[in-house]
């Protein structure tokens, strides 16, 4: 086990000096660090196996860091002290003063030869268009660029390091705009990918969420340089957009679809102008054409085929017959509108109630119908009863609105009087048939009273509980005040389930049953001196401590010396005190 142990770490070791294990990252506040994706390891210090040879030449205290905006300062642990500028133990040790010395020097020296750049404005041209070509960066430092630059021509093109110093931050000053404007244009084309990319995603629906489009590219490059909430806005606006077109686009397609549709209802043979749309919507359910028009597209569609149909038929069949027919229908269909204007006929109506009420087995409009082809009575008696539901569903929604608005609440001891002048207000009631708001609120009447019997129940329940509390409580006795029994009994849950005024109306009545009881036994017992009277008292009823005894018996002792009969009312009280 030693043995493994010691070639584990041998391994992570080897794993940590692998310079291809390492990769550099840049924190949120501009800090850099190192990964090691062998390891799992991170450190804010550069890994040897990364360093240059300056690096690992720098036996200072000093170490190099970077802001989050790019720029280099040095730190001295031992000393805690921050520099931005390089100190002169890493300068010389890099030999980095030597050269500045020099330079000094070359600018001092009378430079003999002709000049390249004859204005201003071309050295300083010059001069950025080399820290460009040598790859300078933005972030470097001008010791970093001094490195890569000295040795090009265009170098000389500014005649003292303080201009080239001065140029270069100028120069590091423009790159960084541009690089945030280059960003800036990369997070556009990236908004517009993303627009692109939703365009031909092949599940997008109108129904489409941001989570579904997410799963779909987060690993696109486009959707990473993006924010959460600008990718979120972009697929909300491109949803928007596209709910749009696709109405318009399904309002251009439905002519086609209505077409289909009513081309299927000419070559199916079992559909015909007299068919029961119930009957139709069965027999197409499973056509993808039918499925793709909504509910009341499909039954437009129906309607118009059938007005245009029965137009064809009137010519291909006999007027007579066909007018004979329909007049039948529409004859019966007026009985049954009559008949539910009148109040006989009701959307919880029976067909066989119906039949028997009216005796419509002896009406002109029935027997019209026997022998036609199509609907039968009870086929349209069935549709206008369906009618009557979906009517009566979306009446009852209205009246709830508009009693919910006037913050009606209907109780037990409500009226339909007051709950019909109320909504009288809203102009859209009027339009209500009285049946069906009489139907609503006698729906809501019964409602109130089921939960006004339930909350008796409860109340009756709760007062029973009390007036058991108040038997089971010894110290409640005839005598006993309503302040006094509260004292002793508020903390009880049977106390408190029952409201202040029952409350008190119970504890006087069970109060007045007590003093009744205590008269009662008084008269029962019949004492014959005035002492036994006093005696009887509550003793009867309830039970005193001896103290309370004691007491009432020194009281109790006065009038009976003065009764005639010697000892013998002594021993009456002796035997009472026994009872």
């Amino acid at each position: 086990p030693k043995l493994s142990r010691a070639r584990s770490c041998a391994l992570v070791a080897d794993m940590a000096e692998d310079p291809k294990n390492w990769t550099e990252h840049t924190h949120q506040d501009g800090r850099r660090y190192y990964y090691n994706k062998a390891t799992k390891a991170s450190s804010w210090d550069k890994p040897p196996c990364l360093k240059t040879d300056q690096e690992k030449a720098n036996t200072t205290s000093w170490k190099e860091y970077k802001t989050a905006d790019g720029r280099d300062y040095f730190f001295n642990p031992v000393t805690k002290a921050s520099v931005w500028e390089m100190p002169i133990e890493l300068k010389r040790l890099r030999g980095l003063a030597q050269q500045e010395e020099s330079e000094d020097e070359q600018e001092r020296e009378p430079e003999e030869e002709e000049q390249e750049w004859k204005t201003p404005e071309e050295r300083k041209a010059a001069f950025h268009a080399l820290l460009s070509d040598k790859g300078v960066k933005a972030g470097m430092k001008w010791e970093e660029a001094l490195k890569l630059i000295q040795e090009d021509r265009r170098f000389n093109a500014l005649d003292s390091a303080g201009a080239r110093k001065q140029e270069f931050s100028i120069w590091v000053t423009q790159s960084m705009k541009r690089q945030k404007e280059e960003e800036r244009e990369k997070k556009k084309q990236a908004k517009d990918d993303f627009v692109q990319a939703l365009t031909t995603w092949k599940d997008l629906k109108v129904s489409a969420r941001y989570k579904d489009a997410a799963e779909a590219f987060f690993e696109e490059e486009w959707f990473k340089l993006i924010e959460e909430d600008d990718r979120d806005e972009v697929f909300q606006d491109f949803m928007d957009e596209h709910e749009k077109k696709s109405k318009e686009e399904r309002r251009k397609q439905r002519k086609d679809f209505v077409e289909k549709v009513q081309a299927m209802y000419d070559e199916n043979e079992k559909i015909t102008v007299t068919s029961r749309w119930r009957d139709v919507q069965d027999l197409l359910r499973e056509d993808e054409a039918f499925r793709w028009l909504s509910k009341l597209e499909a039954l437009t569609s129906w309607e118009e085929w059938v007005g245009e149909n029965e137009k064809k038929e009137v010519q291909s069949k006999s007027t007579l017959q066909f007018r004979h027919g329909r007049r039948a229908r529409d004859a019966f269909r007026a009985v049954l509108k009559e008949s539910h204007e009148q109040g006989k006929l009701k959307a919880d109506t029976t067909w066989r109630n119906f039949l028997r009420d009216m005796d419509l087995t002896e009406h002109p409009a029935y027997g019209g119908m026997i022998g036609l082809h199509g609907s039968t009575q009870h086929d349209l008696f069935d549709d206008f009863i369906e009618e009557l539901g979906e009517k009566y569903k979306e009446d009852r929604a209205k009246i709830k609105k508009y009693a919910k608005a006037a913050a009606m609440i209907v109780t037990s001891s409500s009226t339909f009087e007051w709950f019909d002048e109320t909504l009288s207000k809203e102009e859209a009631y009027k339009l209500i048939p009285k049946d069906t708001s009489r139907l609503v609120f006698e729906s809501l009447h019964a409602k109130a009273k089921e939960q006004d019997e339930t909350q008796e129940k409860l109340a009756k329940k709760n007062r029973k509980k009390f007036v058991e509390l108040l038997q089971k409580t010894r110290e409640v006795t005839a005598k006993t005040t309503y302040d006094v029994a509260e004292k002793l009994l508020r903390t009880n849950s049977s106390w408190d389930a029952v409201e202040e005024d029952t409350r008190r109306q119970c504890f006087s009545i069970f109060v007045d049953q007590l003093k009744i009881q205590t008269a009662s036994r008084k008269k029962e017992e019949a004492p014959s001196e005035e002492g036994e009277g006093d005696e009887a008292g509550d003793g009867a009823a309830k039970k005193k401590p001896k103290k309370v005894e004691k007491e009432k018996g020194k009281k109790r002792k006065e009038p009976l010396e003065e009764s005639p009969g010697g000892e013998e009312p002594e021993k009456k009280v002796k035997k009472h005190k026994k009872k």
